[in-house]
């Protein structure tokens, strides 16, 4: 017999949940971005995707988050893998 508080369980319900939809947040962004054909180093077991290209600026991708980060200026933006190849295609 569990003892468990409903708030307990509503809880661990909802961190569930957000597993999931990161996890599929991942392989989506993901897809998304290979489907691009641009070039990046994988990270942590996917959890990162490290743009290099000469000529753009250096970014880390999150696709469990569709968030970006332009290294060495703290800058995090946001919107998703296809908001991201529009911003990095216009990118110089």
């Amino acid at each position: 017999m569990s003892h468990d508080s409903d708030t307990a369980v509503v809880g661990r319900a909802l961190t569930e949940e957000t597993k999931r939809r990161h996890a599929f947040w991942k392989e989506s962004n993901t897809n998304l971005i290979r489907s691009a054909g641009l070039t990046f180093t994988s990270a942590n077991n996917g959890e990162a995707l490290l743009f290099r290209s000469v000529g753009k600026p250096s970014v880390d991708f999150y696709p469990s988050t569709g968030r970006w980060l332009l290294t060495g200026t703290g800058r995090v933006m946001s919107g998703g893998a296809q908001q991201f190849l529009r911003w990095y295609e216009a990118a110089r």
